[in-house]
């Protein structure tokens, strides 16, 4: 059964690289171990701190997905299960920015938190359709500020509101009201730095740091 299409006003959107990108083509996701720099042939790359379900809730999600998808009648194409995540901190793909990165991620210590999503909805603009949580998540927002200072953000910039999302997929012609979903979640024990090929639909994991 489908439901009402009406975009629900007021949800907070980025346009930044690695919070809602582009729709992309199917390009198997090709995960780095060391940090390398961006070539000069790329056409568009961002970097992005993030968390990523484990492989067998990304799996979960992707199920999820699909029945979304069914029931609304989207036509957007879905991620793939390695490119689930949650953004913690768009950046610009430049040197200065990446060695403060790498810096910050190993620097950092911290404890793990719980994710739990229970809404999906589009965002307005980008067509992305999304999960997100009635609660905001805090434990997440304490720990994208810790990282935001340790990136050298001042504590007004460190705190800046943001919606915590994981995007399932793009459709721009169709937009669906937020509506709770049953809750899907897991205990976020690492974090990442991802360079993402905008477009392309291939993301490279620079870093991986673990959550105590």
């Amino acid at each position: 059964m489908k439901t009402n299409k009406t975009i629900l006003a007021g949800s907070e959107q980025f346009g930044l690289p690695g919070f809602d990108e582009l729709p992309a083509a199917s390009t198997p996701a090709s995960p780095v171990v060391m940090a390398g720099r961006a070539g000069a042939g790329a056409q568009h790359l961002g970097l992005f701190f993030a968390v990523r379900p484990p492989p067998a809730l990304a799996l979960r999600v992707i199920e999820l997905a699909t029945r979304l998808r069914n029931e609304h009648g989207l036509v957007g194409k879905l991620l793939t299960p390695e490119r689930l995540h949650v953004t913690l901190r768009p950046m610009v793909d430049d040197e200065a920015h990446l060695d403060a990165a790498m810096r910050a991620g190993a620097s950092l210590v911290h404890d793990g938190f719980e994710l739990a999503f229970d809404r999906a909805m589009s965002f307005p603009g980008s067509g992305a359709f999304v999960l997100r949580s009635s609660g905001n998540l805090p434990a997440l927002a304490a720990f994208r500020r810790r990282l935001n200072l340790a990136m050298g953000d001042t504590d007004a910039q460190a705190s800046r509101s943001a919606t915590p999302h994981m995007t399932l997929l793009y459709d721009r012609k169709h937009g669906i009201a937020e509506h709770p979903i049953e809750p899907i979640g897991w205990h976020a024990s690492e974090f990442v730095l991802v360079r993402s090929h905008v477009g392309f639909g291939r993301h490279e994991t620079l870093g991986a740091w673990p959550l105590a």
